[in-house]
């Protein structure tokens, strides 16, 4: 009877405890870029909150869909959100006119657009698009600026000499290609991906201006941050596990993003079918998150030479009004701490995970 005693008394114990440390969990906002969360997203959305990486490190996420990545940074301007993961334009654009954002990881570090024409066509350079039609998700789309810039560079004028089309994405954009509706697309990289899966095939275009710049980054409110780094290190570090995880076994990573979003999860085909494809989709850019090989091989560092050229390109691109002393930019503050863990671990858990 003692010891049955003993035993309850240590489950409450226990439970209290737990109960304890759910109610001191720090809860914070982080804002996606995307109006639905897509399985593209799971590294750094489903994966991180699922398997329990931000939980654990004492972390309460509320992961919020944002329509884009201009608005996802201003609403972290504003203190609405305390972090998102946009695009590096927004990031330079806001922190020139005074936003209070800092970036405090690097997540995909190669850039994720690229001009693409289908796989059949005559078009072999760039240049030949003169009097062709792009198109593109819409004419606000973050691919834009950088094909505009990359056909500059291919001695074209980007405003007059080619159309620019909106023709979304799916299989309206899948249409427009094969009715030969459009010439060439400026997409990303899991755009072009969803394109593929509807039996689609491309030959990309890249450019020496444009093929080093900085794409995804974790960004912060600057008084947030200052108040809270441990915050700010938890948040990177649990998409660090995830990212790492998701690598090692995108095929769980999927099914784990359509077990926490179900409405993510399409309708209609077989499974098998729907998870070829998104595992297709979630892997169109699963290279650029990988860390070896890189100038500084630690999950989320920048470079100061990846900011020096991102801001050279948005400055003649239009989009950055002036140059600034780039280290105002970003914090390296946090990369030792997030590189902090377990590596081969999360390697055993994603090859075992079921």
């Amino acid at each position: 009877m003692r010891h049955t005693r003993i035993s309850l008394a240590t489950c409450c114990a226990i439970a209290l405890a737990f109960s304890a440390a759910e109610a001191s969990a720090q809860k914070i906002i982080y804002n996606l870029t995307s109006p639905t969360p897509t399985v593209a997203e799971a590294p750094h959305a489903s994966v991180p909150a699922a398997l329990g990486f931000w939980k654990e490190s004492g972390l309460d996420v509320q992961v919020n869909p944002v329509n884009g990545s201009t608005l996802a940074t201003q609403l972290v301007a504003a203190g609405t959100a305390q972090f998102a993961m946009p695009t590096v334009e927004p990031v330079i654009g806001a922190r020139q006119q005074g936003g209070k954002i800092i970036a405090v990881y690097n997540h995909t570090r190669e850039p994720i657009y690229t001009i693409a024409v289908p796989a059949n066509s005559s078009i072999t350079q760039l240049a030949q698009l003169k009097g062709k039609r792009i198109g593109v998700l819409s004419l606000s789309s973050g691919a834009v600026p950088f094909a505009k810039a990359m056909l500059a560079g291919a001695g074209l004028d980007p405003e007059r000499d080619v159309s620019w089309l909106p023709i979304g994405i799916g299989s309206q954009a899948a249409q427009a290609v094969q009715n030969n509706q459009v010439d060439a697309l400026g997409y990303w990289d899991w755009g072009y991906a969803v394109l593929e899966n509807a039996g689609l095939s491309f030959r990309h275009f890249t450019t020496e201006e444009t093929k080093d710049l900085l794409s995804l980054m974790i960004i912060g409110n600057e008084d947030f941050v200052k108040a809270n780094p441990d915050v700010a290190m938890k948040l990177a570090q649990g998409i660090a596990k995830a990212t790492l995880f998701t690598i090692n076994n995108p095929e769980a990573a999927v099914r784990i993003h359509w077990e926490h979003y179900p409405q993510s999860k399409p309708t209609g085909v077989p499974e098998e079918v729907a998870l070829k494809q998104a595992v297709h989709v979630l892997s169109a850019r699963l290279e650029k998150y990988r860390i070896d090989r890189r100038a500084i091989p630690k999950w989320g560092a920048f470079t100061e030479a990846e900011w020096r050229e991102s801001q050279d390109f948005l400055l003649k691109s239009g989009i950055a009004s002036k140059s600034m002393d780039v280290k105002t930019y970003y914090t390296d503050q946090f990369i030792d701490k997030i590189n902090d863990f377990d590596q081969a671990a999360i390697v055993a858990k994603a090859k075992a995970y079921k």
